[in-house]
């Protein structure tokens, strides 16, 4: 009956050891920041479009997101969501976001995002832009955006 316990408890142990190390969380892998899971909303020329994606910052230090630009718009902005009162929901330019140490910032509906105000030309589904991140110790990075439903 020992030897069945010892024998059982090795198995989960192993199998729990390969799980968990096959699991990757953002401060184990990686260097500098990386951009990733990006998609913007198709729109017409002339009208708004939001972007969306994830930052990981896998250095010992924070950065800072700056700004952002493209071509794809007349004017390109970082903005987040927020609750004005009585259950209201407003946008508001962001400035300076703090991206941790060995963390990840996520872009997404309801949160933080970038404003495409203007288009300079229709963006379909499967279409795709260059949108520009710019970081205070990074620098730039050029990021392809398709476009998605």
């Amino acid at each position: 009956m020992k030897y069945r316990l010892n024998t059982l408890f090795l198995i989960i142990l192993t199998a729990t050891l390969f799980i968990t190390g096959c699991k990757q969380s953002p401060d184990q892998t990686g260097e500098g920041i990386t951009v990733e899971e990006a998609w913007a909303r198709p729109a017409g020329e002339g009208r708004m479009s939001a972007v969306y994606f994830r930052i990981t910052n896998f250095e010992s230090s924070p950065d800072t997101l700056l700004g952002v630009s493209s071509d794809i718009a007349s004017l390109t902005e970082i903005h987040e969501s927020y609750e004005q009162g009585d259950g209201m929901v407003g946008m508001r330019e962001a400035r300076d976001v703090l991206i941790p140490a060995t963390s990840t910032v996520h872009f997404e509906p309801g949160g933080l995002h970038v404003m495409l105000i203007q288009l300079t030309r229709t963006l379909q589904a499967g279409d795709s832009f260059d949108l520009a991140l710019h970081f205070r110790h990074q620098g730039e990075i050029s990021v392809t955006i398709p476009a998605e439903q």
